[in-house]
């Protein structure tokens, strides 16, 4: 007990001299910053009790951070509160939030963060605590609403952060009313409307500076306010501002910032050279980031000026040259330097073992060549060595980490022709914690030497050409393991039956490996395990109930599991093993892959909560029975649906056109039957390209889509984003294709092959514009080719053969290309290139059942017409012929009405004359 009272008071020590150091340099005087009281303190003045209960009450706090501030009690002993001992002023009010979100958990991360976020009002009864010098909202959401312009009002303020708190709208310009501030903190908002910086000249004591994210674009005379700005600043942060200037109008050269320790201008695109002289008066500079400013040419030589400067930032730019020409420009005390994304060309100096100072060397990204030179292992102080994703080459021994005893961070990560060769019982002077060595060659044999890094925390050697078997020791070595990457090698052995003693991993991937046995027991800290292409056999245990609660990554693709998943897993009456739990299983779940598997059973129904997936891949395995209704509403976030080759049966549900994010749906080779209902065809994010939804994907997970004729498989996110496709084929759907198909705008890929389709191919397909593979093959559609699908000029597949298709074959445009007969196969209706059958006549022929139908009706109706007319003529002539009293009669009947007509046109002639000529 005692011997930890002694290690807390040391621990305290040590915190009370690091805020000591961190005053002392940034000149900011112990009593301008409030202490918490730890007892025996006064009790808060009424007046600023009620203050604060009034700001509570039009505050909105779902997460209760506020519970303890209650009516009757004492306000310096409420969270967030502090008063000074002397007065019982309330003199501090720090209510930021402190949830952290993690990488691999976003979505619930997000959840968390957002529920213990303040927002609603920021009430002005604060103005009664009229002492304040302290005021930390940060990392809250107040909903876009303005800063309150009541704050500036604050007179005796020398702490104000309200970073990333969600604010938005302008900066009102009372806060320049803040003569006494010596911290401002308005970074990570959404301050888009920010016409005026004039107010910043008026804080003359400030020393703290942050106004990163703080969109300056339309800001007035804002090139000219930086010239302004008080000399007493220290830190100066304007990261992504917008400012729309180039580097050499900036105001650096006459500013009076002389005291200046820290600035950092990076993500404003200044897209120019850094002129020669540019901060030569601020020689107090210590930190210096220019990332990201799409900086051009070499770094001037008036750079090494600055003799104080030891942390440099030029990461993301366009600077090119020898990279040994920019280190004799560098200051002599550079103990950081990133140059990470650049042009930076030949290789690295070897007088670099002179640059005794570095700490942090970060080279990567460049198209550096040649050999690492071995005078790298005489910097003593290093820590940190990036080179990764460059060209070097040759062999990196023992010899290049002789007294890197410091070293911690080793990344040398795509350099391919790069080899590791060190002797097997080579023991490194280090103790590193993060390694990266993928796709460096390191094999054949397992690394020994890893052994000796018991403190590793990040160790990725993918791809690096190791065919061995992975020692006994490994596991015991990495037991404090958080990512763990040996994927793509040739790595064989029997997994462990657990995992659990890696209790702090959070993502493990062995894929494409020779590994062999069971699913072993995961770690519940897992987020993330692949063990895809691997030669696990046996069925998936059922631990995987308790475990799959922290997963968000599940690859289990290219193994040899069989039998149905557990029960747990497929029965809602065991998903929770508590009836208190409302957390659902699996509800962290976002990218699940069985493929390729002998697994079994109907649709797991553990997926139903699952509201956060947005990749499932149960293809190529023995599933089966209907596809459930709710996979449309209760997985709103998929993407990718894949379940291609199984044993599903029944309807396709209308209800998955409600997937607005899906883009890719597979659900070739089962048994599927019914009609494609026009709802299935309208998917959201097949429609526009803006439609699709944010969902992450690791580089390693991968996606088949059979296209073009082939299976293509794709591995990362951005590829994958780009694929749109909906394959329905080798099942028994029948009736028509949906005109509706044709507003499908941004689908690539399009397989409705071996149903038993019929009808006519709608002409709206024209439609796809983004079309690039067809394949309508094997049904029984009919009719002629719509002459729209020549207006499809991405696509360079198509195949329509063994259907019942007729009529001359549309020419011109797309089409022209497809001058493959086996496209058409099948058809033997078809005629004109580029198939050997000619058509008739002058092209025009009738090639619709019905119209042809039409046809023979019509011919037989004028045949009919001519016959009816032969047989009345000879039923009135006949007679007459061989008959001749009758013919008499009939003549001397058409005698007398002959002359009848004749003797009546004469006398209205003769009528019609006399009166014309009366008139």
């Amino acid at each position: 007990m005692a011997k930890a009272t002694r290690s807390s008071i040391q621990c305290c020590r040590i915190v009370l001299i690091m805020i000591w150091v961190l005053l002392a340099q940034y000149q900011i005087p112990i009593s301008s910053i409030a202490v918490e009281p730890r007892g025996g303190g006064r009790s808060c003045k009424e007046r600023e009790r009620d203050a604060l209960l009034s700001f509570k009450a039009s505050i909105e706090d779902p997460s209760k951070v506020l519970s303890s501030w209650q009516t009757g009690q004492d306000c310096c002993r409420w969270r967030g509160v502090v008063c000074s001992n002397k007065t019982g002023h309330v003199v501090k009010l720090d209510l930021h939030n402190n949830f952290t979100i993690f990488n691999y958990d976003y979505e619930a991360d997000v959840i968390n963060y957002k529920f213990r976020t303040l927002g609603g009002e920021i009430s002005p009864s604060l103005l009664a605590i009229e002492h304040l010098n302290y005021l930390n909202l940060s990392y809250n959401d107040f909903g876009r609403k303005r800063i309150p312009e009541f704050i500036g009002s604050f007179k005796n303020l020398k702490y104000l952060d309200l970073s990333d708190a969600g604010f938005g709208g302008s900066i009102p310009p009372q806060l320049g009313n803040l003569t006494k501030l010596l911290h401002l903190d308005l970074s990570s908002n959404s301050l888009e409307s920010v016409d005026y910086i004039d107010w910043l000249p008026r804080l003359s004591s400030l020393k703290y500076l942050d106004m990163s994210e703080v969109n300056l674009s339309v800001a007035v005379d804002r090139v000219q306010v930086m010239s302004m700005l008080p000399a007493s600043l220290r830190v100066l942060y304007l990261f992504d501002c917008n400012l729309n200037a180039t580097f050499s109008s900036l105001p650096l050269y006459s500013s009076n910032l002389t005291s200046l320790v820290s600035l950092d201008l990076g993500y404003n695109y200044f897209h120019s050279t850094i002129p020669n002289g540019l901060l030569e008066n601020m020689t107090s500079l210590e930190e210096l980031g220019l990332e990201g400013n799409d900086l051009i040419g070499m770094v001037p030589e008036t750079l090494k000026n600055l003799r104080n400067l030891n942390i440099l930032d030029l990461s993301e730019n366009q600077i090119s040259g020898d990279i040994a020409e920019l280190m004799k420009r560098l200051p002599p005390k550079i103990e950081e330097l990133d140059l990470f994304g650049n042009n930076l060309t030949e290789s690295l100096p070897s007088w670099l073992e002179h640059m005794t100072s570095l700490r942090s060397l970060d080279l990567s990204n460049n198209s550096l060549s040649g050999h690492i030179p071995s005078g790298i292992g005489k910097l003593t102080n290093l820590s940190s060595l990036d080179l990764s994703s460059n060209h070097l080459v040759g062999i990196i021994s023992g010899d290049h980490f002789a007294s890197l005893t410091r070293l911690e961070y080793l990344y040398l990560s795509d350099n391919s022709n790069l080899t590791m060769v060190v002797d097997p019982n080579w023991i490194p002077p280090f103790k590193l914690k993060y390694v990266d060595l993928s796709s460096c060659n390191l094999g054949p044999h397992f690394p020994t030497w890893i052994r000796s890094q018991t403190d590793i925390i990040y160790l990725t050697m993918s791809n690096s050409g190791i065919a061995d078997r992975l020692p006994d020791w490994f596991w015991n070595v990495i037991s404090l393991v958080k990512y763990l990457d040996l994927s793509l090698n040739q790595i064989s052995g029997v997994l462990p039956s657990t995992l659990e003693f890696l209790s702090a991993a959070l993502e493990i991937n062995l894929n494409s490996n020779q590994f062999h046995g069971g699913v072993p027991q995961l770690p519940t800290s897992l987020q993330v395990l692949d063990l895809s292409n691997n030669s696990i056999t046996s069925t998936i245990p059922l631990s995987m109930c308790n475990q799959v609660q922290s997963l968000r990554i599940l690859d289990l693709s290219h193994n040899h599991l069989s039998g149905q998943l557990p029960q747990c897993l497929t029965s809602r009456k065991s998903f929770r093993a508590d009836p208190g739990d409302l957390t659902p299983i699996g509800s962290k779940l976002s990218i699940v892959s069985f493929r390729n598997n002998n697994l079994s059973g109907e649709f797991p129904l553990f997926f139903r909560d699952c509201q956060y997936l947005n990749f499932l891949d149960l293809s190529y395995n023995n599933f089966y029975g209907s596809l459930p209704i709710w996979i449309g509403k209760r997985l709103p976030q998929l993407a990718f649906l894949l379940l291609r080759s199984n044993m599903f049966s029944g309807y396709i549900p209308i209800q998955l056109a409600k997937l607005d994010y899906l883009h890719v749906l597979d659900l070739a080779h089962n048994n599927l039957s019914g009609t494609i209902a026009p709802s299935l065809v309208n998917f959201t994010a097949m429609t526009t390209v803006s439609s699709y939804g944010s969902y992450y994907v690791p580089d390693f997970i991968s996606l088949l889509v059979v296209t073009k004729g082939q299976a293509l498989e794709y591995y990362t996110k951005t590829i994958m984003s780009l694929v749109s496709s909906l394959d329905l084929s080798s099942n028994c759907l029948t009736g028509k294709i949906p005109e509706e198909i044709g507003g499908l705008a941004t689908l690539k890929n399009l397989n409705l092959s071996g149903n038993r389709l019929i009808g006519y191919i709608p002409e709206t397909m024209g439609g796809l514009q983004s079309l690039e593979s067809l394949d309508l093959s094997n049904n029984e559609l009919y009719g002629e080719i719509p002459p729209t699908l020549s207006a499809l000029t991405f696509l360079s597949y198509l195949n329509l053969s063994y259907n019942n298709l007729s009529g001359r074959i549309p020419s011109g445009q797309q089409l022209q290309t497809f001058d493959d007969p086996s496209v058409y196969e099948g058809n033997n209706d078809l005629c004109g290139p580029p198939i050997s059958k000619n058509c008739s006549g002058d092209g025009t022929t009738l090639n619709d059942p019905l119209e042809q139908e039409r046809g023979n009706d019509t011919s037989s109706f004028y045949l009919c017409m001519s016959l009816g007319f032969a047989v009345g003529l000879w039923v009135v002539i006949g007679p007459l012929l061989f008959k001749r009293t009758w013919s008499v009669i009939y003549f001397l009947f058409i005698d007398n009405i002959c002359d009848k007509i004749y003797v009546f046109m004469v006398l209205n002639w003769a009528r019609l004359i006399a009166n014309i000529k009366k008139k």
